[in-house]
């Protein structure tokens, strides 16, 4: 069911800010049974983001009622909540234009298939050519509406890789063009160091939450390509793919980690039970 502030709906206002200028936030759910997994991180990251954008006048007891609506005919699904300024009667870049209410976009769609070797067995991957610059500032970690950057490296993605890492120009390791990252060495977990157009994963945090709950170590710092060898393993995750496990690097291969292996068994349990 698509919603557009609670109505069945697929189309918007050409004054609408998000389509003129990208201006919103956005979330992408992963729907099991009609649960919307992790459904707290994500509310709590749309508040954020919107603070952020100084995006006014949401109504979170709305959005989680358009929630429940939108799931009222869908079991098992992807569930995407765009947040945008608002609908205006006039173009222009300011925002101080008066007292409008957000637009709530909900749209739901099947999970997508991936092949399920790609979760223990893993993925290649290589790295983009696309590069991330640091911008500080309310964009910083959010999941905004302008991510033409990732867009763009789409272009790079292959049935050999179907993700791929992007880098800042002194080539540190940021992220995937849609997931975090980890790294593991022993009974450690690296993860960079994120900044600019990068995004902080709810599910990047859950794992985070888990792996605390089960004592491992984690780390965040600035991880290099030239620093890929030293570790035992990788993998990617975002809130829909859950974990990808890494088999190489630009040519260089990865064992299976017992680790990473033991991480995606406990995932699965909080997930799936």
């Amino acid at each position: 069911m698509n919603l557009v502030n609670g109505k069945p709906k697929s189309s918007i206002s050409i004054f609408d800010r998000g389509f003129l200028y990208g201006d919103g936030v956005f979330e992408t759910i992963l729907v099991l049974e009609k649960n919307p997994i992790n459904i707290k991180l994500h509310l709590k990251r749309i508040k954020t983001s919107c603070k952020s954008l100084k995006i006014k006048n949401l109504n979170q007891d709305k959005l989680i009622s358009y929630i429940s609506k939108a799931l009222s005919d869908q079991n098992n699904c992807v569930l995407n909540i765009n947040i945008t300024r608002g609908t205006v009667k006039k173009r222009g870049y300011n925002i101080n234009v008066g007292n409008i209410s957000p637009n709530i976009i909900l749209t739901t769609s099947q999970i997508p298939k991936f092949p399920k070797e790609y979760n223990i067995n893993g993925v290649n991957t290589k790295y983009s050519k696309t590069k991330l610059y640091k911008t500080i500032g309310p964009l910083e970690k959010i999941k905004h509406t302008n991510r033409l950057v990732q867009v763009l490296a789409t272009n790079e993605l292959s049935k050999k890789f179907p993700e791929i890492i992007m880098c800042d120009p002194n080539n540190n390791i940021i992220e995937g063009i849609s997931s975090n990252i980890f790294f593991v060495k022993g009974k450690t977990f690296y993860t960079p160091d994120l900044y600019g157009n990068s995004v902080d994963g709810v599910m990047k945090n859950f794992i985070i939450n888990i792996l605390k709950k089960n004592k491992y170590n984690i780390k965040f710092k600035k991880i290099n390509v030239s620093d890929v060898k030293k570790f035992d393993g990788a993998f990617f995750c975002n809130s829909i793919r859950l974990i990808w496990n890494i088999n190489s690097i630009a040519e260089h291969k990865y064992l299976k980690n017992k680790n990473i292996l033991n991480l995606i068994k406990l995932i699965n349990n909080e997930i799936f039970k």
